[in-house]
């Protein structure tokens, strides 16, 4: 059995094309976990979204909760409408489908 077949296939390749997303500059990009959205505001052409998370701490035996802020999300009018349209999208995915026969 030769060395080259132990060598094993790249899981990915994809080059950045002018005008389409970059696979590449986006491995780094973070996924974001949140359980709480605290606060939000609009000033000066800009929204703002706080994002917080849930942690559970064990202090003399017991189970203490407290919350973290995990993001602050700034972005345009333009981006706020994309977002809510994504995120209407999602829960319209999420609700149950009603059964029986359509009218």
């Amino acid at each position: 059995m030769s060395e080259e077949s132990n060598v094993k296939s790249p899981v990915e390749f994809v080059p950045s094309i002018e005008g389409e997303v970059s696979a590449i500059g986006s491995g780094g990009a973070p996924f974001l976990y949140f359980d709480l959205v605290p606060t939000y505001g609009f000033n000066r052409g800009i929204a703002k979204i706080t994002l917080e998370a849930l942690r559970l701490h064990t202090t003399a035996g017991r189970v203490k909760q407290d919350r973290v802020v995990v993001a602050h999300l700034r972005m345009g009018l333009d981006a706020a409408i994309d977002l809510r349209k994504a995120l209407d999208g999602i829960i319209l995915m999420a609700e149950p489908k009603p059964e029986g026969p359509a009218n």
